[in-house]
């Protein structure tokens, strides 16, 4: 028996994991920043707080079928919902094609350009970065730093280390 998986099918799986991560990452992007939890309560209207029901949460798709709109209020959803589904799966799939598969791809890559969209659309919205993001980022590198061809977890302590210094000397 063969492990050839054909590209498609590859393709496709990491698509539809980019999508499903990119809805995560909605969630975390709306509510990291208002200090709220991003596991309860479920997801629901901005407008009329109703909650969305599985079948009208699938990525992009129920955008499209629901035409942008709330199914209970009417109210419009923002057009940065599917954006950032779709933006996850297609980097999602830049980097799998780029490098291939791998662990790293899945523990470090995928979690970094994760990490990268949620802290890019919160910037962009509330020009901050939550130290969740960054410090954890930061300490989620340095732990998956000994993956992949670089030069290894010593010079990423080092630049982990020189990158704090600095920014830590402008606030000070």
């Amino acid at each position: 028996m063969s492990l050839f998986v054909p590209i498609w099918m590859s393709s496709l799986f990491v698509v539809i994991w980019g999508l499903l991560i990119g809805s995560f990452l909605n969630v975390v992007i709306v509510r990291l920043p208002l200090e709220q939890s991003i596991v309860v309560p479920r997801s629901h209207c901005m407008s009329c707080h109703a909650l969305i029901r599985w079948w009208d949460n699938l990525p992009v798709v129920s955008f499209l079928i629901l035409r942008g709109k709330c199914r209970s209020c009417q109210a419009p959803i923002s057009y940065r919902y599917p954006v950032i589904e779709i933006l996850t799966a297609l980097l999602f799939l830049a980097a799998q094609l780029k490098f291939g598969w791998s662990l790293s791809l899945v523990i470090r890559d995928w979690v970094f350009l994760s990490v990268l969209i949620a802290v890019t659309f919160i910037d962009l919205e509330h020009r901050i970065i939550p130290d969740q993001l960054s410090i954890g980022g930061c300490l989620y590198g340095l732990a998956t730093s000994w993956m992949g061809d670089h030069p290894g977890w010593m010079l990423s302590g080092a630049g982990a280390a020189l990158g704090f210094g600095f920014f830590y000397l402008l606030v000070s």
